[in-house]
């Protein structure tokens, strides 16, 4: 619907008309499928009397809905088409009409003017000539003729304006028609749930508007509105995750169902939602990543065949490849791995290891730390704590491990940025808020273990709100400055001698280069000796003499060991379990 005041009738009511033609094709065909279905359903129960036939009957039935919907929303949609087509070819008429009738004047207007110039009656010389010589009959001949060419000349400017009046109105016109068939296509017979939802509407409602909005839509059209309006999902960021949790248990199940299969990638991502539920949207979200993967692995071999070589982005092939097969373990009849969240294009994943029920007397939330990225999850290292203490109460524990955005990626800069932890801490509150909200987890212990950086993740979110019982440092970087211990929490620190409690003792800077620090030992938590690393992995004494770098390797090596369920690392696993499993006094 695209035009200019120049121009008020573009467009081609043969193609407009086509896409009518194409609209009214398609809901024929479904008005088959709809009539072959009535038939399937009425037959449905001739055979077979019992709970699936019931079960067929009524999925026949929602479906049938649907299908009404659709059709008559195309049947709609062609209707208002054809008269925005029949419309526009009358405007197109109207407007070649005036084209011609503006031409037609201009030319009688500059021959009327040219005339009239030529002639000599702008100034009047001739007339005053003749007059002055006595040549009345000369001068009244030329008063005429100036009056008849003047009567030309006005004749043709208003019928100029006379036409400048019809084309504006051409364009009056043709913002009616594009009015109303913009408004015909948004009507409930076109739309149905959907009419009125535009994204004002959208950035313009509360959470719980749309949240309401949302329950009362089908499948079919939470497939169609997020399309449409993928700002959907940033709004819903902002839901409190108690009132998500209300509202999802106030849902039917059939609600329920229809909005994960609808909306996967935000019901997926919004905290309140229960777990299990959430992890049954990211199956789904994890089946489309596999699709869209493979997709993105045909393209770069296009692009390597234009060099001459299908393979030649052997890296990205190989880094898709590896996230294909580890989201392969989350999808199918029987998945090995559980998401409760995934979100490849912004660098968000959590995966729950075991399944919340009644029993579950365990909550960890695992935080890895810098230079954490989600191919680190694809290959298994951020897993290990959580699957350790998993393995050893499978009945008890439910573990999260988690990295939701962009962690840092530089130990000197990002990892001691006190602002960017303020704002992931905020986003770990939330996740948070939304486990105490699972019936299944609420009254469960809640643990944090954070690994380097991933410290400073959890007690930047306890600032923002959060509360856990327990919370373990991992050889952890610090907290904010206005961190305090809360009194209903145990915290305890693990650590080897490694880098980073090298760099926490140095004197630079007021406090130290780490934290300004506030460290975890320097803070409060409680804590023994250092945990010494084996000689394979710290290196052995005299290598500060052979080369200076090994000593500060062999820091960086146990630091890391912290973070692993190596033999090498069960002293400090094992000390971490008693604590975890220990009764305040």
């Amino acid at each position: 619907m695209t035009w200019t005041h120049d121009d008020p009738a573009q467009g081609s009511p043969v193609a407009i008309q086509g896409l009518a033609n194409l609209r009214s094709a398609r809901a024929s065909k479904i008005r088959d499928a709809q009539r072959s279905l009535q038939a399937a359903a009425s037959g449905s129960g001739a055979e077979w009397k019992a709970m699936s036939q019931t079960a067929f009957a009524s999925k026949l039935s929602k479906d049938a809905a649907d299908i009404e919907l659709l059709a008559a929303g195309l049947e709609a949609q062609a209707t208002a088409l054809q008269t925005y087509a029949g419309e526009l070819s009358q405007l197109k008429d109207r407007q070649r009409v005036l084209e011609q009738q503006r031409r037609s004047a201009q030319d009688d207007l500059g021959a009327a003017q040219q005339k009239f110039l030529f002639g000599g009656f702008g100034d009047d010389t001739q007339m005053k000539l003749a007059q002055a010589g006595g040549d009345d009959a000369r001068a009244a001949d030329l008063k005429r003729r100036k009056s008849a060419l003047q009567g030309q000349i006005d004749d043709a400017r208003a019928t100029g304006r006379a036409v400048d009046a019809q084309w504006d109105q051409l364009v009056v016109d043709r913002r009616r028609i594009d009015s109303t068939c913009v408004a015909a296509l948004q009507d409930d017979a076109v739309l149905g749930s959907l009419a009125g939802i535009t994204s004002g509407s959208i950035v313009g409602s509360t959470p719980t508007v749309l949240l309401a909005l949302l329950a009362r839509l089908s499948e079919s059209d939470l497939k169609i509105l997020l399309k449409q309006h993928p700002e959907l999902a940033r709004a819903l960021d902002e839901a409190a995750p108690a009132d998500v949790a209300s509202w999802w248990q106030d849902l039917p199940r059939e609600q329920r169902s229809a909005l994960i299969a609808g909306i996967p990638t935000v019901v997926g991502a919004l905290n309140g939602v229960p777990a299990l539920d959430r992890v049954a949207a990211n199956k789904i979200n994890a089946a489309e990543r596999i699709k869209a993967a493979k997709d993105e692995i045909e393209r770069w071999r296009e692009k390597g065949a234009s060099f001459g070589q299908r393979d030649f982005y052997v890296d990205e092939i190989k880094a898709l490849n590896r996230e294909i097969s580890y989201l392969e373990k989350a999808t199918g009849p029987h998945p090995t791995i559980q998401l409760y969240l995934y979100d490849q294009k912004e660098d968000r994943i959590v995966e729950m290891i075991g399944t919340p029920t009644s029993q579950t007397s365990r909550v960890v939330t695992y935080v890895p730390g810098t230079l954490a990225k989600l191919g680190d999850f694809y290959a298994g290292s951020p897993q290990e704590i959580s699957t350790w203490l998993f393995d050893r109460d499978r009945a008890g524990t439910v573990a999260f491990v988690y990295k939701d955005g962009r962690f840092p990626q530089n130990p000197l800069t990002e990892a001691n940025d006190q602002d960017y932890a303020r704002s992931t801490g905020k986003t770990l509150a939330s996740f948070q808020a939304g486990l105490r909200t699972d019936g299944n987890l609420r009254d469960a212990q809640s643990v944090a273990i954070g690994h380097s950086w991933g410290l400073a993740n959890v007690t930047s979110s306890e600032v923002a709100g959060a509360h856990y019982d327990k919370v373990v440092s991992l050889s952890g970087a610090g907290e904010l400055p206005d961190w305090r211990r809360s009194e209903s929490t145990e915290y305890a620190d693990f650590s080897y001698d490694d880098i980073l409690q090298f760099a926490q003792g140095l004197p630079l800077g007021s406090d130290g280069p780490v934290w300004d620090g506030h460290n975890p030992r320097e803070s409060g938590f409680q804590h023994g000796e250092y945990y010494t690393a084996p000689t394979s992995i710290k290196n052995f004494p005299g290598n500060v003499f052979v080369n200076p770098v090994l000593p500060g390797l062999a820091g960086l090596d146990s630091h890391n060991l912290a973070a692993t369920a190596l033999p090498e690392n069960y002293d400090l696993l094992n000390d971490m379990k008693r604590f975890l499993e220990s009764s305040r006094r």
